[in-house]
């Protein structure tokens, strides 16, 4: 983030502290309950915005040099990402073509070949069958026909995406967000560990409780609080995507003149289901995964990258215990918190929830969600 941005940002939110407010909305938005617990709206989800995609898969940093692979699941559909020799990322469905099994799981690096766990065939970087064990019992089959299908992939600013349906889907539309993200430099990062929760709760839910500093002081107020300002936070939209400027309480001594960046956490929506979260030391990425056949479910997975891979023990236990504390306040507050909302939506306790003109990175979320589904947000009056 260049120094000009970051002085205008530091003017917008010593103004916005000064008044004792934060960045609001032109009107209160209505939320229809059903948008959390309705299943028609859930498949029209699953096959717009996760079968086809583009799809945020990860950082550039989960496979940062030739060989390096990784898989990626959304929606019961998986991929494989693998760095060719020439630094491009190639994609392929990540199923043999034998008997269908998952080629690779999780991440690592294979110099030429991708091994197929069950019956060992062998695919290779263009994705074309290498080798197969007793060909003599496939000698009816063209091995030309047995590669893996390939998928599309596209890599800007250190962020990968991958469309699920073969053939050409699109660059992810980063809005304008890309020219803040390329001087993080995310491709130069090193991915420490990542972890996966399944949770009561629908997967907007989690993304809901990133874009708001509104809950700060109450949800955490043992964890958070002492460190951040509540209801204090500068909004920005990117196309579809977005920005919150979260506030720490180290801006009150900043000087003019300063750097914007250690005083503040900066979280990024990338749509449709990812939050990413740049701190002073580390990045986090967030992704919120639906269950395709429950809009009372999802998946979460956390990701924390640092700057350089850890040189020993010591830097490794520090990286594992910041995730550690990371991974506790979310799941034991925040998403604890969107399983009780949850509970409460499935019960029809409520036909509706009430987003404030301080909540304006919700209703942005929201109200980008049914413009591209194609349906009616039924948000358009205020709660006036």
């Amino acid at each position: 983030m260049d120094l000009a941005l970051q002085e205008r940002l530091t003017a917008r939110i010593k103004a916005l502290r000064d008044a004792r407010s934060t960045d609001l909305a032109a009107a209160t938005y209505q939320l229809p309950a059903a948008d959390y617990t309705d299943a028609s709206l859930l498949a029209r989800e699953v096959e717009r915005l996760f079968a086809t995609g583009p799809v945020l898969a990860g950082l550039s940093a989960d496979a940062p040099a030739p060989g390096d692979w990784f898989s990626f699941e959304a929606c019961g559909r998986s991929a494989v990402l693998w760095r060719a020799p020439d630094g491009r990322l190639r994609a392929f469905v990540n199923a043999c073509r034998h008997r269908g099994m998952r080629v690779a799981s999780g991440h690592g690096h294979a110099d030429g070949v991708l091994v197929c766990p069950y019956h060992a065939w062998s695919y290779d970087r263009e994705g074309r069958l290498a080798s197969m064990p007793g060909r003599a019992g496939f000698s009816d089959v063209a091995t030309t026909d047995l590669g893996l299908r390939g998928l599309s992939v596209t890599e800007h600013a250190g962020l990968v995406y991958v469309g699920f349906t073969p053939g050409p889907t699109g660059a992810a539309d980063l809005g304008g967000a890309e020219a803040e993200l390329v001087g993080f430099d995310l491709a130069s990062y090193h991915r420490i560990e990542r972890r996966e929760h399944r949770f009561a709760t629908n997967w907007k839910l989690t993304i809901d409780s990133f874009m708001e500093a509104y809950h700060l002081h109450f949800l955490h107020a043992e964890t958070l609080r002492p460190i951040f300002h509540g209801n204090l936070s500068a909004f920005d939209a990117f196309g579809r995507n977005c920005r919150i400027v979260g506030v720490r309480r180290s801006f009150d001594a900043l000087e003019d003149g300063g750097g914007l960046l250690p005083h503040v956490t900066l979280l990024y929506q990338l749509f449709p289901n990812a939050v990413l979260i740049y701190q002073q030391d580390h990045v986090e990425l967030y992704q919120s995964f639906p269950d395709p056949a429950d809009p009372h479910a999802c998946e979460v997975r956390v990701t924390l990258y640092a700057p350089q891979a850890p040189t020993g023990d010591r830097e490794r236990d520090y990286w594992t215990r910041n995730l550690d504390l990371i991974d506790d306040v979310t799941t034991t507050e925040d998403f604890a918190a969107c399983e009780k909302i949850q509970a409460n939506l499935r019960a029809g306790a409520v036909p509706f929830l009430v987003l404030g003109r301080n909540e304006p990175g919700v209703a942005h979320f929201h109200r980008t969600l049914h413009e591209v589904l194609g349906t009616n947000s039924k948000g358009a009056p205020s709660c006036t």
